[in-house]
C-alpha cells in the first residue's frame, strides 16, 4: 500500500465537537475517514494491518488488537473484526448475557484482543 492511497484532508471542525453519549466507531479502514476528520489524533486505536503505518503517521495511538474502546471512539481492526466489534458493544451496552445470546444466534463466538481505556 502507498503512502498516497489515502490522501490527508485537514480537520472537520463539526466533526471535533462531541454530543454527550454518542460513541462512533469504525471498521477496518473507516478508521482512516474518522483520522481525515480529526477523531482519532492522540487516541487508541486500530485499523486494518494495512493501513496501522498511516493511522500512525496521523496521530493515531494505534494498539494491537481486534477491537479498541477509548469510551466514544470504538474501532476495529480488519473486516472480520466487524462480528467483535459487534459483539463488544452489545456486551458493552447491554451486558454479557445478551451478548451471549446473539453469539449464540450467529453461531460465532468472540475472539481476539479488546484493548480498553482504564
Amino acid at each position: 500500500m502507498g503512502r498516497n492511497r489515502w490522501r490527508h484532508s485537514p480537520p472537520c471542525p463539526r466533526c471535533r465537537s462531541p454530543r454527550e453519549e454518542l460513541t462512533i466507531s469504525s471498521l477496518c479502514t473507516g478508521a482512516v475517514i474518522l483520522s481525515a476528520a480529526g477523531l482519532t489524533k492522540g487516541r487508541p486505536c486500530t485499523t486494518h494491518h494495512g493501513a496501522k503505518n498511516y493511522l500512525r503517521e496521523q496521530g493515531g495511538l494505534v494498539k494491537d488488537a481486534r477491537v479498541v474502546d477509548d469510551g466514544d471512539l470504538v474501532t476495529a481492526g480488519g473486516i472480520t473484526s466487524g462480528l467483535d466489534l459487534g459483539l463488544w458493544l452489545v456486551n458493552r451496552e447491554l451486558g454479557p448475557d445478551v451478548a451471549t445470546g446473539v453469539e449464540t444466534m450467529l453461531e460465532y463466538e468472540a475472539r481476539g484482543t479488546v484493548w480498553r481505556k482504564n
